[in-house]
C-alpha cells in the first residue's frame, strides 16, 4: 500500500535527466539528494532539494522537494508555530514541517510531494513553489538570508 521505494546514493537518474535538460545545475549530496539553489527577486537566494528517495501510496510513486525557511536554537515560539500551521491552510501544494536535531536545533521546512516522475514545466513550477514559499517565510520572520 505505501513505503519506501528507493534510496540510491548517487541519486535518481530520473531527477538528474529532468535537472539536466531543464539546464538546473545541482549537486549530489551523501543521502544521494539533489541540492539546488536559485537567485530569487532582490538579490535573494535559496536552496532547496530534491530526494531521491521516493515514496508508495497506493498507486503513486511520491518524491519530496523542501527547502529550509527557518531555524531555531530550541523550540520555535508559539507565535511562529502558530504562523506555520495557518500558512499551510492558504497553500495549494506543499506544507510547513519542524524537525529537530539532537542538539535541539530546529528547522521550519516547506515540502511538496510531487510525483516521482515528474519533469519539465511542472518540475520547475514545484521546485520555485517550495523554494518562493521557504525564501518568504525567512524574509518575513527573520530579515535574513541564511537558506
Amino acid at each position: 500500500m505505501f513505503g519506501i521505494k528507493r534510496k540510491d546514493k548517487e541519486g535518481d537518474p530520473r531527477v538528474a535527466r529532468a535537472l539536466d535538460a531543464l539546464d538546473i545545475n545541482y549537486q549530489i549530496d551523501s543521502d544521494g539528494d539533489f541540492k539546488i539553489g536559485f537567485e530569487l527577486e532582490d538579490g535573494r537566494t535559496q536552496e532547496g532539494f530534491i530526494r531521491s528517495q521516493t515514496y508508495e501510496f497506493m498507486d503513486l510513486e511520491l518524491r519530496e522537494i523542501f527547502s529550509v525557511g527557518l531555524s531555531s536554537r530550541g523550540s520555535f515560539d508559539a507565535r511562529t508555530a502558530n504562523l506555520l500551521l495557518q500558512e499551510n491552510e492558504d497553500k495549494k501544494i506543499g506544507a510547513w514541517s519542524v524537525i529537530s536535531d539532537r542538539e535541539d536545533n530546529h528547522l521550519a521546512i516547506y515540502t511538496v510531494k510531487i510525483a516521482a516522475d515528474l519533469d519539465g514545466k511542472e518540475l520547475v513550477g514545484a521546485i520555485f513553489a517550495v523554494l518562493n514559499t521557504a525564501d518568504d517565510m525567512e524574509k518575513r520572520l527573520s530579515g535574513r538570508d541564511d537558506f
